[in-house]
């Protein structure tokens, strides 16, 4: 089973210096995996957003991807007991700078193995600049545990972070 929890911030200039930062910062990288549905799917998603408009106070939701082997930039190939992970970079989807526009391993997940990915990006609107950070959990585990993320330390993380100002 493949259980990504997915946490996007999303902020404007407004946002940038205290106090505000300090509200945007306090955003939690994990979190408690909400109940999943029965029978367990073979991709369980819990999405997380917090938006500046909404004074970065926590929205959740969950899905379940049509697809096993896809979810937002993610490409999934399970082999037997491991789980190879790719990921797409795209300035659209992912914003300023640049980290090159191909298709990259991250990492490879054994079983009962997690991974953190973390990326931000700037992007510009009518209404100005804004900016976005994703950090996105993922496990391949035999079981299900509400508090995976919680409990043990990443065996995997790749940061693609950048300074954004």
């Amino acid at each position: 089973m493949i259980i990504i929890q997915h946490i996007t911030t999303l902020w404007t200039k407004k946002s940038r210096g205290m106090p505000a930062a300090e509200k945007r910062n306090a955003v939690p990288h994990r979190l408690l995996l909400p109940e999943a549905p029965r029978p367990l799917p073979p991709v369980f998603v819990h999405e997380v957003s917090a938006l500046e408009g909404n004074d970065f106070q926590l929205k959740q939701t969950t899905l379940l991807p049509a697809s096993e082997e896809q979810y937002w930039s993610f490409q999934f190939q399970q082999q037997g007991d491991q789980l190879e992970v790719a990921f797409t970079y795209s300035s659209t989807e992912h914003g300023a700078p640049d980290r090159g526009s191909c298709t990259r391993p991250l990492f490879s997940l054994k079983l009962n193995q997690t991974g953190t990915f973390s990326i931000n990006g700037r992007f510009s609107s009518y209404q100005g600049p804004y900016y976005q950070s994703h950090t996105v959990n993922l496990g391949f585990v035999d079981r299900f545990h509400d508090n995976l993320f919680l409990t043990q330390t990443p065996d995997h993380s790749i940061d693609l972070r950048a300074h954004l100002f």
